[in-house]
């Protein structure tokens, strides 16, 4: 379901959708940004994958990188994720 063209397609995120240029027309986009474009990607690559641990223990660490996510000041605020990586 897509929500108002001024809302980021991501649940739970807060932000604006970036605006992309198309034959010189700003145009919103789906995604605040890459880190929700990708989240997004992911989330479906996964909820059609076959069952399996694997699967499973990805999608719980979907679950902290949605609440990391979710915890951002900015949309381009990538500091928590990269502090999550190094831990």
């Amino acid at each position: 379901m897509r929500p108002t063209d001024d809302e980021c397609e991501r649940e739970g995120c807060p932000f604006f959708p970036e605006l992309v240029l198309i034959a010189g027309v700003a145009l919103p986009a789906r995604y605040c940004g890459d880190a929700c474009a990708d989240f997004e990607w992911i989330r479906m690559t996964l909820a059609e994958a076959e069952a399996s641990p694997e699967v499973a223990d990805a999608l719980q660490a979907l679950g902290g990188l949605k609440r990391l996510l979710d915890g951002r000041n900015e949309p381009s605020d990538i500091g928590p994720l990269l502090g999550r990586c190094d831990a």
